[in-house]
């Protein structure tokens, strides 16, 4: 009876030891189980602009900033070529009637809103109320070039105009050279220093009017017309 008592323990532990095995390996086998994810409940689905969510806005091209270069408004250029024009000793003729025909009443082209309060006629506004709402600064046109070459051969085509230039050259020789040709482009580029370029080019303008015999008069206003008519020096 020990016998076949002792056997039936055996065979219980047997028993026993396996289904505690069995369960260990499914345990494991568990634990090392891949996973599959649900890609639904994560909504990581990809849109077809490349988006991680539906609800994300789709990607817009990059836009690179430009810049534009700013030129004086009509009171910058008004103030400058009525500084450079102006000769108590021999006035030019009608010279605030030519800066208000061609920079003044020109707004729309030069910028800056006009004050239709500055006089009893509203002169400033050009007879144009609308004038008054304009943008203090405007993008360089032709039209405005235009307006402004008008001015120039207006003003130096006078030789008042001309004398008035000359009469602020320090040490003025008889006919244009470097140093002369420096002080004319020195009155419309402000600070800004001429490259030798810039003076040879201006030297060798004069050089071609003295071989056509043309007379000093002459040779100057060629020289003062080529700097006043030049855009850069309206660049703030």
């Amino acid at each position: 009876m020990k016998m076949l008592k002792s056997q039936k323990t055996k065979i219980f532990t047997l028993v026993l030891s396996g289904l505690v095995l069995t369960q260990m390996y499914q345990n494991c086998g568990q634990m090392g189980e891949f996973q599959a994810l649900d890609m639904s409940s994560m909504n990581l689905s990809l849109g077809s602009e490349g988006s991680t969510d539906l609800n994300h806005p789709a990607q817009k091209d990059v836009v690179l900033p430009t810049q534009k270069i700013q030129v004086g408004n009509r009171e910058y250029v008004a103030s400058l070529v009525r500084e450079v024009f102006t000769n108590p000793a021999a006035p030019v003729p009608n010279l605030e009637a030519l800066i208000n025909q061609w920079i003044i009443n020109r707004g729309a082209q030069y910028g800056l809103g006009c004050n239709p309060y500055s006089s009893y006629s509203g002169r400033d506004c050009g007879g144009d109320i609308s004038n008054a709402n304009l943008s203090t600064h405007v993008d360089d046109n032709t039209v405005r070039e235009s307006f402004r070459v008008q001015f120039c051969e207006n003003v130096l085509g006078m030789d008042e105009g001309v004398n008035a230039v000359l009469a602020k050259i320090s040490n003025r020789p008889t006919a244009p050279n470097a140093s002369a040709a420096k002080q004319v482009y020195g009155l419309f580029y402000r600070g800004d220093e001429p490259s030798d370029l810039v003076i040879n080019s201006l030297l060798e303008l004069d050089r071609a009017m003295a071989v056509k015999n043309e007379t000093p008069l002459e040779r100057w206003r060629a020289l003062a017309l080529q700097v006043c008519e030049s855009p850069g020096w309206q660049l703030q």
